[in-house]
């Protein structure tokens, strides 16, 4: 995890230059958009990206236009979704982080056997806040076009400071028992409802998702890592 620090905005511009380098295809010029030191981390929420990130979809849902069709079908979605997703935009994610002068980094673990971990590092100095909130459980189908994550399981890994060397606990079977072990779970247990489980696919393919998160009214791009 490198996350990016959103106290530095910068103004995305996309040249005609670039534009012609990567063939006006919207996925190739939203990419091309991403911090080139580190492609996988979430950039902050700007009108260039957005607009190419919705271009992106509607080009994803034609004939030929790169996405696979049905995204939120398991006939679609089980030959590319196992692998390591970083989440690279989230305009919901960048303002709360924000908000409190804080960075953050979000990582999706997805097996053939249709379980999944998330693991989100978050760097917040002005809360004396740093480390690992993991969670756990399964990923699979409700029709062509939406998908559910049904995590059963959370917990956290938290450091003194932005020293993240050793990573998050891999598993809740690694985590120390402890009161505070048992309090996360607990919260865990309860925050996940049917709101937070299902999740429309607007675009797909082996290398970018595309879900919205109905909830809040945000969209969140990831981008597959390995």
């Amino acid at each position: 995890f490198a996350p990016v620090s959103h106290r530095l905005r910068k103004k995305v511009v996309v040249s005609k230059a670039q534009a012609a380098a990567v063939g006006e295809q919207p996925k190739a010029i939203f990419l091309e958009t991403l911090d080139r030191d580190r492609p996988y981390d979430l950039n902050a929420r700007s009108e260039t990206r957005t607009q190419l990130l919705n271009e992106v979809i509607n080009k994803g849902s034609l004939p030929g236009g790169g996405g696979l069709s049905n995204p939120g079908s398991r006939a679609s979605f089980a030959s590319v979704a196992p692998g390591s997703w970083r989440v690279v935009y989230a305009p919901h994610m960048t303002i709360m982080a924000g908000l409190f002068q804080g960075e953050l980094s979000v990582q999706y673990d997805l097996k053939e056997d249709g379980t999944v971990i998330s693991h989100a590092r978050y760097n917040i100095p002005l809360l004396n806040l740093y480390g690992y909130l993991s969670a756990s459980g399964t990923y699979g189908s409700v029709n062509n076009r939406v998908c559910r994550v049904d995590f059963d399981e959370a917990w956290i890994r938290s450091f003194d400071n932005d020293s993240f060397g050793q990573g998050p606990y891999p598993d809740i079977e690694r985590v120390p028992d402890s009161i505070m072990k048992s309090l996360i779970r607990n919260i865990g247990r309860a925050l996940f409802i049917e709101p937070f489980a299902v999740f429309p696919v607007s675009y797909l393919d082996n290398e970018l998702i595309v879900f919205d998160f109905e909830l809040l009214g945000t969209r969140i791009c990831a981008r597959k890592e390995s």
